[in-house]
């Protein structure tokens, strides 16, 4: 990420985010928090018996590039089963917020939201230890991120302001090193520490599960480009560890894996066919994926293109592949249509 990112603009990102997911880290095992914990120049210390049991700053000297601040979104789920692992990285990160060195952006921006925090009045040691934290989430016992029913709601809202306030108030309750003060939120922090975010990271590591077989990805991993699109005027680069085949792991951009997913499935006549064959549930997925597609235009417009909206009006409205749509549609389920 960082290499292509310095080879495109010249120069090495200032911050990413990633959103983090309970059943994905499950999966891969924490390539995501392993891949934070490198932009930052932090690496884990492991046990005899293969555990990690804390983390050490990698020095300048040997990480030859400047460290990368990050912010972690972690999902309702993810703060409830991986807290253990949340703790581990705010204490991480809290190091290097204390590591005063040419080339670390996470001692640079913390100073900078201390400086904001000061000016809005927070004394001086409170305003220290809020602008350590990075990892952010729900309140215990909340879950989701707030914007799936205002964003399928849009005869409710002129533009996407409000959804992002919405979704900044859901997602903004901090975890930071001093776990007895977890799930708690002031001062718009998060805003604070998503600004000026460059790129945003997200996983994926199943055949099954792509960009709009669920709400999900636009909820929490997209909802980080509307976010900061609202703070900043610019959404960041949205892109996927592509971790779908583990012995080829690799970065993708999120709009190539959509257009890839688009391709293999929603525009497939076979695809098609064997949804067909589902009946009403059928319709059902066709429909979702169609809703979910409509939530990536509003959270990233730069991941959806104007083709791919006319091809599902020529294949699912006009049957240009002649799969008489409308009489399956009208038979097993027209309000999917």
């Amino acid at each position: 990420i960082i290499r292509n990112y310095y080879k495109k603009h010249g120069q090495y990102p200032d911050k990413l985010a990633f959103s983090l997911w309970s059943v994905e880290a499950m999966r891969h095992y924490g390539v995501l928090e392993s891949q934070a914990l490198y932009a930052m120049g932090i690496r884990p210390v492991w046990s005899s018996d293969g555990r990690v049991i804390d983390t050490e700053i990698i020095p300048a000297s040997e990480l030859k590039r400047p460290r990368v601040d990050v912010v972690l979104s972690a999902t309702g789920l993810y703060r409830d089963a991986f807290p253990n692992v949340m703790e581990m990285l705010a204490k991480a990160i809290k190091k290097l917020t204390e590591l005063k060195e040419e080339g670390n952006s996470i001692w640079k921006n913390s100073q900078e939201v201390k400086q904001q925090l000061v000016a809005e009045g927070v004394d001086a040691d409170e305003a220290e230890y809020l602008s350590s934290v990075r990892i952010f989430s729900n309140t215990f016992g909340d879950y989701g991120s707030g914007v799936d029913e205002p964003i399928m709601q849009s005869d409710t809202w002129e533009t996407d302001a409000k959804i992002a306030d919405n979704y900044l108030a859901t997602m903004g309750y901090y975890f930071g090193a001093d776990t007895e003060r977890w799930g708690q939120q002031t001062n718009n922090l998060y805003r604070k520490q998503l600004s000026g975010t460059d790129v945003a990271v997200f996983a994926r590591s199943s055949n099954l599960y792509g960009m709009i077989t669920s709400d999900d990805p636009f909820e929490y991993f997209g909802s980080l480009a509307l976010a900061v699109r609202n703070i900043d005027g610019k959404s960041p680069e949205m892109m996927i560890s592509n971790l779908r085949n583990p012995k080829r792991a690799k970065m993708e951009m999120a709009a190539s894996l959509l257009a890839k997913e688009l391709r293999s499935r929603n525009f497939h006549k076979r695809w098609i066919q064997e949804m067909q064959k589902e009946g009403y549930s059928g319709a059902v997925t066709m429909a979702g994926n169609v809703a979910n597609f409509w939530g990536w235009q509003v959270v990233d417009p730069n991941v959806v293109r104007d083709d791919q909206w006319q091809e599902f009006h020529e294949i699912y409205v006009q049957d240009k592949m002649d799969l008489k749509l409308n009489e399956w549609f009208e038979k097993v389920n027209p309000g999917a249509q």
